[in-house]
């Protein structure tokens, strides 16, 4: 056996055993499924930080900025000039190393600048990705009842084009509490709205359920294939 081999064999054996470390929370908390439970996020705070330091601070700023990236050529001339506007990416990494005077009992208001700045940008961000994603949904519920297709009528996008106003108008309305729903058309009209709710979120449910089912049978097919294969493997 390799050692290349030998890498995945461990590596197959490692994964099964916190496979079924992760399972046996199901049974009840042991401090089994604990230790991996922190070695996994341990694991995944690590790879973040190499990942977010390997795909953006060296390449796309610590390249640059340094002027690693500029080739020269044997002629003495050079692929392209330094720019020493670079330099300025060292004022946000400088105000963003004033979070660690938070361990300072004396300097830690400096910290709560980053702190205010980060919440106040986030916040900035939600705000603009609210209406980039809400908006463009409001400015496609506008549809026509009816649709035509070379001068005739089209039932079938029409026929949707209605269900659509339709759903839209109930759920709206069921959500519309500024006066009594005095009559029983309206009260019907609230209903069928609330029912409406209840297929979208039956839908989302089920499609949760899908996708969790997905992640079990992959990993009861590592634990009865691989894990398994490499476990009778080294036993025999």
């Amino acid at each position: 056996m390799t050692s290349l081999d030998t890498w995945h064999a461990a590596t197959v054996l490692l994964g099964g055993i916190g496979t079924l470390a992760i399972f046996s929370f199901l049974i009840r908390e042991n401090p089994f499924f604990r230790l991996f439970e922190h070695l996994f996020i341990g694991i995944a705070a690590g790879f973040g930080l190499v990942l977010g330091i390997k795909n953006f601070l060296w390449p796309k700023v610590l390249v640059p900025m340094l002027g690693l990236d500029i080739v020269t050529y044997p002629d003495g001339s050079l692929s392209h000039e330094y720019d020493p506007r670079l330099l300025l990416y060292l004022l946000p990494m400088l105000f963003g190393l004033l979070y660690y005077f938070i361990y300072s009992q004396r300097y830690g208001w400096l910290a709560k600048l980053v702190i205010g700045f980060s919440l106040g940008m986030s916040g900035g961000l939600a705000f603009k990705g609210f209406f980039n994603q809400i908006m463009p949904q409001v400015a496609s519920s506008f549809r026509p009842l009816a649709v035509f297709t070379d001068g005739a009528l089209a039932w079938g996008p029409s026929l949707e084009n209605a269900f659509f106003i339709f759903t839209l108008l109930a759920v709206m309305y069921y959500f519309f509490f500024s006066f009594r729903h005095g009559n029983r058309a309206a009260n019907g009209f609230s209903l069928s709205g609330r029912w409406l709710l209840m297929v979208c979120f039956g839908a989302f449910f089920g499609s949760t359920v899908m996708a969790r089912t997905a992640l079990l049978v992959e990993r009861v097919q590592f634990l009865l294939i691989d894990w398994y294969g490499t476990v009778a493997n080294l036993v025999a």
